[in-house]
């Protein structure tokens, strides 16, 4: 290990040195094709960490390290625009970012030529990441800082179609935080515990993800040295709350973790289908509600959720499945009636709430919502049961909900916000069920109505 380290920061001296000076001399000799200022730096990071499962099945993974190498090009904001000054001067750019995986035993399952299922056993594929981040700080001083990161890209797996990993692209976000050392005007010493996630949102089961937690460490360099920095204005500008009424329309595709006996084989033998085999279904949530910033850096959505899912329709399926076998949610002392599908069984109504860190146009979101009310009452007696957790649900809910529609919801994402007061945004946000998610939500609003002064002074 003694020797790991010691090459590791080895790599990371050369790195660092290699890049500035191949993009010291483009800068140099090509001028005119590609310039930077001193707002510019380059950084390489070195990565130790241990994955986190989700599932207590995949609880031996906690024991294995994994490795990792981050290159990435920055800017340092120096407050010329008011919301730099605001977060403290922060820094954004774009990451690559390489993971060597160590767990050389992960199920993979298909099938054979007649049709049964077939397990088999084969490494975890290594990671190639890239995307951009933002990096703020909790606390800033003369000669070090305690920082933030915010990152978000897309990951491409060199093996798929495991227990894990069920597609060759995958969303890869991360957060960590820790000290940066300014030990001279043009290097710094940066310490990071960071935590990693990636999966496809759902996109291709099967889709457990990958979490892993990581020591980072890492040198960054400013080949032109600091900025000077704009001085925040005392007494901070004047800030004019703004209040908006608007709409937004959010759509996903997910496929369904719902099973089914739904696979003959040759000999007439019915078996369930594998995750790879379940069908794909849209998603739809049109929202209606009220956005209020309230601080230069803050801000929040309380709307109304009105969803519809196709997925519905997959459990209407399965409950007609689990009749024909006699199934004593149908069979008790109280059976629960069979129904047909319809469209309007696949509603949903829940009121919602959304915080929002504001970044100038870039807002991360991180919200939550309750359903109200489900389409599949819609014709019948049934009424919703009100509880905190899937447990106080009735035998008809458990029937015929999808399971991500039950109680609680989170989204987690961005909003980037258009326009020249910022009156449109387009977003992506995971739909999340019990840290589980439901699928990406790709979404686009509108203000139809504000009032209050412009809700940021940006400096544009």
């Amino acid at each position: 290990m003694k020797s790991f380290f010691k090459n590791l920061c080895k790599t990371l001296v050369f790195a660092t040195f290699t890049i500035a000076l191949c993009f010291g001399k483009t800068a140099k000799a090509q001028e005119s094709f590609y310039s930077y200022d001193n707002r510019t730096f380059f950084e390489v990071d070195g990565r130790l960490g241990k994955y986190f499962p989700f599932e207590e099945r995949h609880a031996y993974m906690k024991v294995l390290p994994q490795y990792g190498l981050d290159l990435r090009i920055g800017r340092q904001t120096d407050g010329r625009m008011q919301w730099e000054r605001d977060f403290g001067y922060p820094s954004y750019g774009a990451f690559l970012r390489f993971e060597k995986n160590n767990v050389d035993s992960i199920k993979f399952v298909d099938r054979d030529a007649l049709g049964y299922e077939r397990e088999s056993w084969r490494p975890l594929g290594d990671c190639y990441s890239l995307g951009g981040f933002i990096n703020g700080h909790f606390y800033r001083g003369k000669y070090w800082s305690f920082d933030y990161d915010l990152m978000g890209g897309f990951s491409f797996w060199t093996k798929h179609g495991d227990e894990f990993i069920g597609s060759v692209a995958n969303v890869h976000l991360a957060i960590d935080a820790g000290p940066t050392f300014m030990i001279e005007d043009n290097f710094d010493v940066t310490l990071r515990y960071q935590f990693s996630h990636s999966s496809n949102a759902a996109l291709r089961l099967p889709n457990c993800g990958i979490n892993v937690f990581s020591w980072v460490v890492g040198l960054r360099y400013h080949p032109m040295g600091r900025p000077d920095l704009v001085p925040k204005e005392k007494p901070h500008p004047k800030f004019e709350k703004s209040t908006s009424i608007f709409a937004t329309e959010s759509v996903g595709l997910l496929q369904t973790n719902e099973w089914m006996r739904s696979y003959q084989t040759v000999d007439g033998t019915m078996v369930s289908d594998l995750p790879v085999e379940r069908p794909y279904y849209f998603a739809d949530v049109i929202q209606l509600g009220v956005h209020r910033r309230f601080h230069p850096r803050f801000s929040y959505d309380v709307c109304l959720d009105f969803g519809w899912t196709g997925e519905t329709k997959r459990m209407y399926e399965k409950a007609h499945q689990m009749y024909g076998d006699g199934h004593e949610y149908f069979t008790g002392d109280d059976p629960i009636p069979l129904m047909e599908y319809s469209f309007a069984r696949g509603l949903h109504l829940a009121p919602s709430a959304m915080f929002e860190i504001n970044y100038n146009r870039f807002a991360f979101c991180l919200g939550g919502a309750y359903y109200l009310w489900h389409g599949i009452y819609y014709g019948t007696d049934q009424k919703k049961t009100w509880g905190l957790s899937e447990s106080s649900e009735s035998n008809f809910e458990d029937t015929y909900l999808p399971p991500c529609y039950r109680t609680f919801y989170g989204r987690l994402g961005f909003k980037y916000y258009l326009g020249k007061d910022h009156n449109m945004f387009v977003g992506s946000f995971m739909k999340v069920h019990e840290a589980v998610i439901d699928y990406a939500e790709f979404t686009f609003g509108i203000n139809l109505y504000s009032w209050g002064n412009k809700p940021v002074q940006c400096g544009e």
